[in-house]
């Protein structure tokens, strides 16, 4: 191991490996065995690498097409798991199951509605009251009070 301290431009470069391998379908444990020996670092450091490269290629796939993957890939996996259980095979049916849960949890990282809230919320702001000014006090007359069916 080297004393050396990487230089910003390095960590970035590592980072984006490290994202680009993960794009590629390789494990997390993968790259980081990877990335700890071609660069002479800690298990520990390859892991926060791969940690900062898992969240540049979340965000280089925007959410609409992230969402369109999502759906690919568990609609693939449902068939495999089925096919799996005609073919008689058992581990690869339980795999497909696992993965089907795995990516049950991924739903918070894709779901495009928080991120149509935000931006909503956002736009909106400055149009909003924020508890400003005062509330119309309108008064009822007894007619209309009686017309009302509630």
């Amino acid at each position: 191991m080297t004393s050396t301290r990487a230089t910003k431009e390095e960590l970035q470069a590592r980072i984006e490996e490290a994202a680009d391998l993960l794009a590629e379908g390789y494990p997390g444990r993968v790259v980081v065995k990877r990335l700890a020996e071609k660069y002479s670092v800690t298990p520990q450091a390859a892991r926060a690498y791969v940690r900062e490269g898992l969240q540049l290629a979340k965000e280089a796939v925007p959410v609409h097409d992230r969402a369109f993957l999502f759906a690919q890939t568990f609609a693939g996996l449902q068939a495999d798991r089925i096919d799996a259980r005609d073919a008689g095979n058992i581990n690869a049916q339980v795999g497909a199951s696992k993965q089907l849960v795995q990516m049950l949890k991924l739903m918070s990282d894709i779901d495009p509605m928080r991120d149509f809230e935000t931006a909503f919320m956002q736009a909106a702001a400055a149009h909003l009251n924020n508890n400003k000014g005062s509330i119309p006090r309108v008064r009822l007359s007894e007619t209309e009070s009686e017309e009302a069916p509630f």
